[in-house]
Protein backbone atom coordinates (compact mmCIF):
# COMPACT_ATOMS: atom_id res chain seq x y z
CA UNK A 1 0.00 0.00 0.00
CA UNK A 2 1.34 3.41 -0.98
CA UNK A 3 0.71 5.99 1.72
CA UNK A 4 0.98 9.76 1.41
CA UNK A 5 2.52 11.68 4.26
CA UNK A 6 0.85 14.81 5.60
CA UNK A 7 3.72 16.83 4.08
CA UNK A 8 2.87 15.36 0.65
CA UNK A 9 -0.77 16.38 1.04
CA UNK A 10 0.14 19.91 2.16
CA UNK A 11 2.63 20.27 -0.70
CA UNK A 12 0.03 19.07 -3.21
CA UNK A 13 -2.45 21.63 -1.87
CA UNK A 14 0.12 24.40 -2.38
CA UNK A 15 0.84 23.25 -5.94
CA UNK A 16 -2.89 23.09 -6.67
CA UNK A 17 -3.38 26.62 -5.29
CA UNK A 18 -0.57 27.91 -7.51
CA UNK A 19 -2.05 26.21 -10.57
CA UNK A 20 -5.55 27.59 -9.88
CA UNK A 21 -4.13 31.12 -9.51
CA UNK A 22 -2.11 30.78 -12.72
CA UNK A 23 -5.05 29.33 -14.68
CA UNK A 24 -8.00 31.31 -13.35
CA UNK A 25 -6.47 34.34 -11.61
CA UNK A 26 -8.43 33.83 -8.39
CA UNK A 27 -8.59 31.34 -5.54
CA UNK A 28 -10.66 30.83 -2.40
CA UNK A 29 -9.69 28.82 0.65
CA UNK A 30 -10.44 28.56 4.34
CA UNK A 31 -8.02 30.27 6.70
CA UNK A 32 -6.71 28.43 9.72
CA UNK A 33 -4.80 29.58 12.77
CA UNK A 34 -4.75 32.89 14.63
CA UNK A 35 -1.67 34.69 13.27
CA UNK A 36 -3.79 37.32 11.46
CA UNK A 37 -6.26 38.08 14.26
CA UNK A 38 -8.40 40.12 14.32
CA UNK A 39 -8.45 40.84 10.55
CA UNK A 40 -8.60 37.17 9.56
CA UNK A 41 -10.15 34.50 11.73
CA UNK A 42 -9.81 30.75 11.49
CA UNK A 43 -12.62 29.57 9.24
CA UNK A 44 -12.83 32.77 7.19
CA UNK A 45 -12.76 32.19 3.45
CA UNK A 46 -10.00 34.19 1.81
CA UNK A 47 -10.42 35.40 -1.77
CA UNK A 48 -7.00 35.69 -3.38
CA UNK A 49 -6.27 37.33 -6.72
CA UNK A 50 -3.14 36.74 -8.73
CA UNK A 51 -1.00 39.88 -8.88
CA UNK A 52 2.50 40.69 -10.03
CA UNK A 53 5.08 41.40 -7.33
CA UNK A 54 5.17 45.11 -8.24
CA UNK A 55 1.42 45.34 -7.48
CA UNK A 56 1.99 44.33 -3.84
CA UNK A 57 1.94 47.28 -1.44
CA UNK A 58 2.69 47.72 2.24
CA UNK A 59 -0.42 46.73 4.17
CA UNK A 60 -1.64 44.16 1.64
CA UNK A 61 -2.26 40.65 2.88
CA UNK A 62 -0.15 38.50 0.57
CA UNK A 63 -0.48 34.78 -0.02
CA UNK A 64 2.93 33.19 0.37
CA UNK A 65 3.86 29.69 -0.72
CA UNK A 66 6.86 28.34 1.16
CA UNK A 67 8.09 24.89 2.18
CA UNK A 68 4.97 23.30 0.67
CA UNK A 69 2.64 25.47 2.77
CA UNK A 70 0.42 28.49 2.21
CA UNK A 71 0.46 31.52 4.49
CA UNK A 72 -1.47 34.79 4.27
CA UNK A 73 0.34 37.57 6.16
CA UNK A 74 0.48 41.34 5.90
CA UNK A 75 3.30 42.99 3.91
CA UNK A 76 5.22 45.31 6.23
CA UNK A 77 8.16 46.19 3.94
CA UNK A 78 8.71 46.25 0.21
CA UNK A 79 11.97 45.63 -1.66
CA UNK A 80 14.29 48.61 -1.38
CA UNK A 81 15.73 48.43 -4.88
CA UNK A 82 16.98 46.18 -7.64
CA UNK A 83 19.51 44.48 -5.35
CA UNK A 84 16.94 43.90 -2.60
CA UNK A 85 14.12 41.73 -4.05
CA UNK A 86 12.61 40.53 -0.77
CA UNK A 87 9.35 41.40 0.91
CA UNK A 88 8.88 41.32 4.66
CA UNK A 89 5.58 39.98 5.97
CA UNK A 90 4.16 39.60 9.45
CA UNK A 91 0.98 38.21 10.93
CA UNK A 92 -1.05 40.95 12.64
CA UNK A 93 -1.01 38.90 15.85
CA UNK A 94 2.63 37.83 15.60
CA UNK A 95 5.37 39.52 17.66
CA UNK A 96 8.02 39.39 14.93
CA UNK A 97 8.22 39.45 11.13
CA UNK A 98 8.46 36.29 9.03
CA UNK A 99 11.58 35.23 7.17
CA UNK A 100 12.08 37.41 4.06
CA UNK A 101 9.86 36.45 1.12
CA UNK A 102 11.38 36.08 -2.33
CA UNK A 103 9.52 36.84 -5.56
CA UNK A 104 8.82 33.17 -6.41
CA UNK A 105 7.04 32.74 -3.05
CA UNK A 106 4.53 35.56 -3.68
CA UNK A 107 1.40 33.88 -5.02
CA UNK A 108 -1.27 36.58 -4.76
CA UNK A 109 -3.08 39.16 -2.67
CA UNK A 110 -6.09 38.68 -0.41
CA UNK A 111 -8.79 40.97 -1.81
CA UNK A 112 -11.82 39.91 0.21
CA UNK A 113 -12.70 37.89 3.27
CA UNK A 114 -15.95 35.95 3.51
CA UNK A 115 -17.13 35.59 7.10
CA UNK A 116 -20.54 34.16 8.01
CA UNK A 117 -21.72 34.65 4.42
CA UNK A 118 -20.72 38.34 4.30
CA UNK A 119 -18.00 39.87 2.14
CA UNK A 120 -15.47 41.99 4.00
CA UNK A 121 -13.15 44.30 2.06
CA UNK A 122 -9.55 43.94 3.15
CA UNK A 123 -8.05 47.10 4.63
CA UNK A 124 -4.35 47.89 4.24
CA UNK A 125 -4.09 48.93 7.86
CA UNK A 126 -5.78 48.13 11.11
CA UNK A 127 -7.68 50.94 12.79
CA UNK A 128 -9.45 51.53 16.05
CA UNK A 129 -10.51 48.44 17.94
CA UNK A 130 -8.92 46.08 15.40
CA UNK A 131 -5.53 47.76 15.90
CA UNK A 132 -5.91 47.53 19.68
CA UNK A 133 -6.95 43.86 19.52
CA UNK A 134 -3.98 43.01 17.27
CA UNK A 135 -1.60 44.66 19.75
CA UNK A 136 -3.09 42.71 22.67
CA UNK A 137 -3.14 39.38 20.83
CA UNK A 138 0.42 39.98 19.58
CA UNK A 139 1.64 40.16 23.17
CA UNK A 140 -0.42 37.39 24.77
CA UNK A 141 -1.14 33.82 23.70
CA UNK A 142 -3.83 33.74 26.39
CA UNK A 143 -5.52 36.78 24.82
CA UNK A 144 -5.35 35.12 21.39
CA UNK A 145 -6.98 31.95 22.73
CA UNK A 146 -9.63 34.00 24.51
CA UNK A 147 -10.40 35.95 21.32
CA UNK A 148 -10.64 32.73 19.28
CA UNK A 149 -12.95 31.19 21.89
CA UNK A 150 -15.14 34.31 22.07
CA UNK A 151 -15.50 34.64 18.30
CA UNK A 152 -16.22 30.93 17.88
CA UNK A 153 -19.02 31.18 20.47
CA UNK A 154 -20.55 34.14 18.61
CA UNK A 155 -20.43 32.29 15.28
CA UNK A 156 -20.57 28.55 16.05
CA UNK A 157 -20.93 27.32 12.47
CA UNK A 158 -18.62 24.40 11.77
CA UNK A 159 -15.81 25.09 9.32
CA UNK A 160 -13.67 22.36 7.83
CA UNK A 161 -10.03 23.30 7.53
CA UNK A 162 -8.09 22.72 4.33
CA UNK A 163 -4.97 22.20 6.41
CA UNK A 164 -6.30 19.07 8.09
CA UNK A 165 -5.08 15.86 6.49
Amino acid sequence: MNRCSNDDVVSAKRELAEEVLRSFGSLRFAATGWSMLPAVRSGDTLVIDRVTPNQIQVGDIALIGRDGRLCAHRVVRLPRGLDDRVWITQGDAMPAPDQPVIEDELLGRVTKIIRAGKYITVSRNLRGIDFLLAQIVRRSVFAARLFVYWTSRRNPEKVESLCQG
